[in-house]
């Protein structure tokens, strides 16, 4: 907290440096490959990069207890280096049993055939990791998919019968054919200087819920829950434009700028998101391929909450559409619809609040640049 407006002033308008890349958006689901080159006669093991081929895969889950990381955020390891952890003890010392196994076995049936998994204790003999049992698989990411629908069944079966939270923290993916390993995993959150004040009057009961919701959203890595704040916030927005519009009619004419999605040129994408954001601005290929998806290009807010997503939130929130269809929440496949449109709503949900309260991103102007409102 600032002792002092001089204090407020000093500090809240920092001048905006690099202090690291980032090769994704932050907070968002990510991904290395380590994948060996072969030459000789082995080169053919190159043929499908790093995504890999038709062959035998097998997939390894480190698990992670509430708050808790197998690893500080600034490091990424491979499964070989880490124990896991969870509340499910299968060995000693967690139980006192009359056996001390060293694995325990889980299988999943699923109409494309059975999956078997290997669940190991860390050693304090609770259960760290699980690793499947080789099996076929397109490529890489098929095999994924695959396997993560499965374990996750296997978890929600266990956490719902046990009543204790089952956190797959990282996945390994190996291709056995070229011993080439990808691990996935929430990206860090680079430290952001305080460019903001640190103080402000809350008056207004709306800011007050929309800025809890996006912190809810920031603070969780529930793909599902992080969804429907963000969703709720644009909601929030369309609702409360629309009380607005009714109370002033024609009179009421605010500006709105940037609620049109741009099209893939980089200067305009960096322009569309320095407005948004004003501390770790290192844009890269890959946040803008997170960010603007094909399917937004161009599209304003409205047409995207309509169009793209509405129907998931229906699906989330109802269970079941009119259809029939309906969203599986272990299902990797849904779960990779909900997660692609993340990047892109967190930016909806900024451009929005900062539409429709003054006091939000007050500083930024709409071409990055920063004003210093501390000066009359």
């Amino acid at each position: 907290m600032f002792s002092s407006d001089e204090a407020v002033r000093k500090n809240s308008f920092p001048v905006a440096t690099k202090q690291r890349r980032l090769f994704a958006f932050p907070g968002e689901r990510q991904g290395i490959v380590a994948a060996p080159h072969y030459t000789g006669d082995k080169a053919y093991l190159n043929a499908h990069g790093p995504n890999g081929g038709p062959g035998l895969y097998a997939v390894t889950f480190i698990l992670a207890r509430p708050n808790s990381r197998n690893s500080p955020e600034d490091e990424i390891k491979f499964a070989a280096d880490l124990q896991g952890d969870s509340h499910l003890a299968i060995a000693k010392p967690a139980v006192i049993i009359d056996i001390d196994p060293d694995q325990v076995l889980m299988s999943y049936k699923a109409p494309a055939g059975s999956l078997l998994f290997r669940g190991y204790p860390n050693k304090d003999g609770y259960l760290g990791k699980l690793i499947s049992d080789p099996f076929f698989a397109a490529d890489r990411s098929a095999a994924e998919r695959v396997a993560t629908t499965a374990v996750q069944g296997l978890l929600s079966n266990l956490s719902s019968q046990l009543d204790i939270p089952l956190i797959i923290d990282i996945v390994e993916v190996a291709e056995l054919s070229t011993q080439a390993k990808g691990v996935s995993f929430f990206t860090p959150f680079p430290p952001a200087s305080m460019a903001v004040k640190g103080e402000g009057t809350f008056d207004d009961p709306e800011f007050e819920h929309v800025v809890a919701l996006y912190r809810e959203a920031i603070n969780s890595n529930t793909p599902i829950y992080r969804f429907l704040c963000f969703y709720k916030i644009l909601e929030l927005s369309r609702k409360r434009r629309e009380r607005f519009g009714r109370k002033h009619k024609a009179s009421f004419k605010q500006p709105r700028p940037g609620e049109q999605i741009p099209l893939r040129e980089t200067n305009a994408m960096e322009e569309w998101l320095n407005a948004l954001f004003y501390v770790n601005r290192d844009w890269d290929q890959g946040i803008f391929d997170q960010v603007f998806r094909p399917e937004a290009l161009g599209k304003k807010i409205n047409n995207l909450f309509d169009n793209q997503l509405r129907p998931i939130r229906d699906k989330i929130a109802h269970g079941i559409l009119d259809s029939g269809e309906f969203l599986l929440l272990d299902k990797q496949e849904d779960l990779e619809l909900v997660g692609k449109w993340l990047p892109l709503m967190r930016c909806l949900a900024r451009r929005v609040m900062k539409n429709d309260f003054k006091e939000y991103l007050e500083f930024l102007n709409e071409d990055g640049s920063v004003v210093d409102t501390s000066k009359p």
